[in-house]
């Protein structure tokens, strides 16, 4: 895993010398790019940040200073005592979140779920899947295979379409 690192390290200490705050001809990564994201870049030219950058840019710097002398004061000096070994120990306290979470909440919202899924989802699958099974129960017996019957239902349907010209003819 070291030299993916060094690698990002080393390309982003060149894309922050292509880009460079202090003169607008020092701006090489923003010429470079400006064919991809013209279109979709945010004009910031009014904003709080954009015109106080100086300001951020050196509270940037002292808290990456005040990081290095903390480091060098634990490390190299011995002067103050580690705070993240507890933390790397316990993995950033993920896992001990993680489980309160889902033990206790998480496992009601799982429960809740589950139930919706089972009761609602699936008795809506299966209600239609019944009365599918219904109705096709009930036609199915109207499918003798006989030919008299099914003639028999044309006639009929046949008067009927003829009773009810002659009620409109009459109307």
């Amino acid at each position: 895993m070291v030299m993916p690192l060094v690698v990002l390290a080393v390309l982003s200490v060149i894309g922050g010398f292509m880009q460079l705050p202090f003169s607008k001809d020092l701006h090489f990564l923003e010429h470079w790019l400006a064919p991809v994201v013209e279109e979709s870049e945010a004009h910031i030219g009014e904003t709080w940040a954009y015109q106080n950058k100086y300001v951020l840019l050196g509270v940037a710097v002292l808290i990456a200073a005040i990081g290095i002398f903390a480091a060098i004061a634990v490390y190299a000096k011995g002067k103050l005592k580690p705070v993240e070994p507890r933390v790397l120990e316990q993995a950033w306290f993920y896992d001990a979140g993680a489980a309160k979470l889902v033990g206790g909440p998480g496992a009601a919202a799982f429960n809740a779920v589950a139930w919706a899924d089972a009761k609602v989802v699936d008795g809506a699958v299966n209600g239609t899947g019944t009365l599918v099974r219904r109705v096709a129960t009930t036609v199915r017996k109207t499918q003798s295979g006989f030919v008299r019957g099914y003639a028999a239902i044309v006639a009929i349907g046949v008067v009927a379409l003829l009773a009810w010209f002659v009620y409109r003819g009459l109307a």
